[in-house]
């Protein structure tokens, strides 16, 4: 009892210093639970991929041939220690033969396209963030062998800081660990699935691909600056789209836009091609896997591919714009959307200073994968054409799948099915 007085009175006495206590240890506890748990569930898909390698190398089955283009630089340097800790382990058990990539300069991925053909890969994985797997989409899509693309899926395993595309396909509500765990099993598991492309053509006629969305406006600005208010901790991403009413208002973002809109009655110009896809022909041990695991048979993507679409009689609305923002997204989130389109959002000419605030703030608890606002005027388009209105010693950017470009001239159109992404199994198609 004495002991319990003893502390009772060394507490009352250094109230300050017990407080910090409690809570570093607090936070310790926690901290070392989080890592255990982490580490339980590593080991617990690392099982499951062993189960897969043992009955490969039991029956002698081929081993599929997979690269893997790996950004160090991403997530601060932590990329290649995130992938090597939680991907490569499920990888290897999986009885995969992998190639590791370490990319060391902007636009090496594209170059490296060049030179793979189909029989040295049965799939490309991406580890890291919107950067890589926008240049890993681009020279997939610039390739001259356009069976390539439809032959090796892409995966991504996400170790970057943010990757938008993985958000909707593993999930933005888990942690980042079972993530990159849910990722990677699905390269193993090897179920794909047919998606659309963005491609971007600037006045040069080279042309960029995207998965997820451009952005371009304040609210893009804003958010693009908050690391430069590090010093703010938690703060400085509420601090952002304040500072950001004080240095340029009104934040307004002007140009010509011409744009066809997407309706049931256009009639495409040439019509798709309907050869029968082919489908994928399952070994006998890739069968005897599911059974034994008890896993669900993925589906293969059997989608038609579709050529990129040009319509009779062909009419483009033109017009100049003021706005606060304009967004431009694939909706790859509405799969049973019956008509395919870009999906254009257009924000308010004016807004007030407490409006704009307030509409930043809410989207810093919005999911990643969202694009803009409800609010913001919407049209399904089939093609876009932007020319923005850039002001002498201005600088206008747009956010590429969250990656920053100049904002010059560019024409946007969607390009059907034509990507296959390795996916998790209930997001196959059936």
């Amino acid at each position: 009892m004495a002991f319990v007085f003893k502390i009772f009175k060394t507490v009352r006495t250094h109230w300050k210093k017990s407080i910090a206590f409690t809570g570093i240890s607090v936070y310790g506890v926690k901290f070392g639970i989080d890592k255990y748990e982490d580490e339980m569930l590593r080991r617990q898909y690392c099982a499951e991929a062993k189960v897969y390698g043992d009955q490969i190398a039991q029956f002698g089955g081929p081993n599929r041939k997979i690269t893997v283009f790996l950004n160090p630089a991403a997530s601060g340097t932590e990329s290649k220690k995130l992938f090597e800790k939680n991907a490569a382990p499920i990888l290897y058990l999986a009885g995969l033969e992998v190639n590791v990539v370490k990319t060391e300069y902007d636009g090496q991925i594209k170059e490296f396209f060049k030179f793979l053909e189909r029989k040295h890969v049965d799939g490309v994985v991406v580890a890291g963030g919107n950067g890589s797997l926008l240049e890993v989409v681009t020279g997939m899509m610039r390739k001259e062998d356009k069976e390539f693309r439809q032959m090796v899926p892409v995966g991504v395993i996400p170790t970057g800081k943010t990757n938008k595309f993985a958000t909707y396909f593993f999930g933005s509500d888990k942690q980042k660990v079972r993530r990159m765990l849910d990722s990677a099993m699905a390269i193993v598991k090897g179920a794909t699935q047919k998606i659309d492309v963005i491609k971007l053509q600037g006045e040069d006629g080279r042309s960029t691909y995207a998965l997820c969305s451009l952005e371009m406006g304040a609210y893009n600005d804003a958010k693009v600056k908050t690391p430069k208010y590090w010093f703010l901790g938690p703060l400085k991403k509420r601090f952002t789209y304040m500072w950001a009413t004080v240095k340029r208002w009104p934040p307004v973002v002007g140009g010509t836009l011409e744009y066809m809109e997407a309706k049931e009655t256009d009639v495409p110009k040439r019509t798709e091609k309907k050869k029968e896809p082919q489908k994928q022909q399952q070994s006998w041990i890739t069968s005897l896997l599911y059974k034994i695991t008890g896993s669900k048979k993925p589906v293969q993507a059997v989608q038609i591919e579709e050529e990129e679409d040009e319509y009779e009689n062909e009419v483009l609305v033109k017009e100049d714009v003021e706005t606060v923002e304009i967004t431009l997204t694939s909706n790859l989130d509405k799969p049973q959307q019956k008509i395919k389109g870009i999906q254009m959002g257009l924000g308010p000419e004016n807004i007030s200073k407490t409006d704009f605030i307030s509409e930043g703030w809410r989207r810093l608890n919005a999911s990643v994968w969202s694009v803009g606002s409800d609010d913001n005027k919407q049209i399904l388009c089939r093609k876009v054409k932007f020319t923005p209105k850039v002001k002498n010693g201005e600088e206008l950017w747009y956010s590429i799948d969250g990656e920053q470009f100049e904002a010059l001239p560019v024409e946007v159109t969607l390009l059907k099915n034509k990507l296959n992404v390795f996916t998790s199994v209930d997001k196959s198609p059936s």
